[in-house]
C-alpha cells in the first residue's frame, strides 16, 4: 500500500514537472535575456502608434489563421467520416491553443482527441488527420526556405541550404512510401498502421490543395511578423525575412519552453540582427509573442469554453 502511495506521488510529481518546466524554462531565459539590455529602451518601444499598427495585424492574423486551420481538418477528415462543420473545426482548434501554449504537441494531441471525442473519429484516424496536416506545415516551412535560399543572394552556407533540401526530400520520400504499391517487407506493418491511413491513402488531388492551402498559413505568419516589424518601424527584405521567420518557426516549436518564450525571442534578435538594434527586436518578439498568446488563449476560453474543459480533461486522462 505504502510503495503504491509513493509511485501514485511519483507520478503526479512527474506529471506536475512536465507541465511546469516549459514554464520555468522561458521565465529563465527571459530573465536571463532582459539582463543583457537596455530594459528602459526596450520599454520605450511600447507606443500607441505601435499599438494602433500591431492590433489590427494580429486580427486579420488570427482570422486567416484559423479559417485555414479548420478549412484544412474538414477537408482531410471528411475523406473517411462525415464532417464538414468548420465552425465547429474552428472551434476545436481554437480549444487547443492553451494546450499549444504549453508545446504544439500537445496542441495537437488536443485536437485529435477532440475529433474523436465529438466526431466519433476512431483516435488513430485522428491522430493520423493532424499529423499530415503538421507535416505539410513542415513541408511548407522547408519549401519555403529552399525558395528563399535560391531567391536571395545571401551569403547562406552550403551546409544550410543542404539541410534544408535533405529535409524536404526526406517528407518526399516518406510520403512515397507510404503510398508506395510495392511491399515493404516487415515495415508493411508499420506502414497499415491506422495513425497513417491519411498519409497512405488521401487523394493526390486533395494532398495539393492541402499543400497550398499550408503554404498560405506559414506565408500568413510571415506577413505577421513584417506587420509587427512595420509598426516598429523595421524593414527587411522579402528572402531574408521568409528564410528568417521560417527558422523562427522551426526554433519555437521545440517543446523545451512555453509558447516558444525565450527560445523565440533570443533566435528572433539572432536571426534579424542586421536589421535593428537589440532592443528593439526584443521588444517586436515580445508583443508578437505575447500577442499571440494573450488573444489565442482568449478564443480557447470565450469560443470554445466546453471544448477546452475537454481537452484537458483527455489529456489528464492519457497522462494516467
Amino acid at each position: 500500500m505504502t510503495e503504491s502511495l509513493r509511485q501514485e506521488g511519483a507520478s503526479q510529481a512527474n506529471r506536475i514537472l512536465r507541465w511546469i518546466l516549459p514554464f520555468l524554462v522561458s521565465a529563465i531565459l527571459l530573465v536571463w535575456l532582459l539582463s543583457s539590455m537596455n530594459v528602459s529602451a526596450v520599454l520605450e518601444h511600447f507606443t500607441p502608434d505601435v499599438a494602433s499598427l500591431f492590433i489590427p495585424t494580429l486580427l486579420v492574423f488570427l482570422i486567416i489563421s484559423l479559417s485555414i486551420e479548420a478549412i484544412s481538418l474538414v477537408w482531410v477528415v471528411s475523406q473517411y467520416h462525415s464532417f464538414s462543420s468548420r465552425f465547429m473545426a474552428a472551434r476545436m482548434k481554437a480549444a487547443s491553443y492553451l494546450l499549444g501554449l504549453i508545446n504544439y504537441a500537445l496542441g495537437a494531441g488536443a485536437v485529435a482527441l477532440l475529433l474523436h471525442r465529438r466526431s466519433g473519429i476512431p483516435l488513430p484516424q485522428a491522430a493520423g488527420s493532424v499529423i499530415v496536416i503538421s507535416l505539410f506545415d513542415l513541408g511548407s516551412l522547408l519549401l519555403l526556405s529552399l525558395f528563399a535560399l535560391g531567391m536571395r543572394e545571401a551569403e547562406e552556407s552550403v551546409l544550410n541550404s543542404s539541410f534544408i533540401i535533405l529535409a524536404t526530400l526526406l517528407i518526399f520520400a516518406g510520403f512515397g512510401l507510404l503510398r508506395a504499391s510495392f511491399s515493404l517487407g516487415p515495415l508493411d506493418r508499420l506502414r497499415d498502421l491506422k495513425i497513417f491511413e491519411a498519409a497512405r491513402t488521401l487523394p493526390i488531388p486533395l494532398l495539393i490543395r492541402l499543400g497550398v492551402l499550408r503554404v498560405i498559413f506559414v506565408a500568413s505568419f510571415i506577413l505577421f511578423t513584417a506587420g509587427t516589424l512595420y509598426a516598429f518601424g523595421v524593414s527587411i527584405p522579402i528572402w531574408p525575412m521568409t528564410m528568417g521567420v521560417c527558422v523562427l518557426l522551426m526554433i519555437s516549436a521545440i517543446p523545451m519552453a512555453a509558447a516558444g518564450l525565450g527560445t523565440g525571442q533570443i533566435a528572433f534578435i539572432a536571426i534579424f540582427e542586421k536589421y535593428a538594434e537589440p532592443e528593439i527586436l526584443l521588444a517586436a518578439s515580445l508583443t508578437m509573442s505575447f500577442g499571440l498568446i494573450l488573444s489565442r488563449a482568449a478564443l480557447g476560453l470565450i469560443f470554445a469554453r466546453e471544448f477546452t474543459s475537454e481537452a484537458f480533461e483527455a489529456r489528464a486522462e492519457i497522462a494516467k
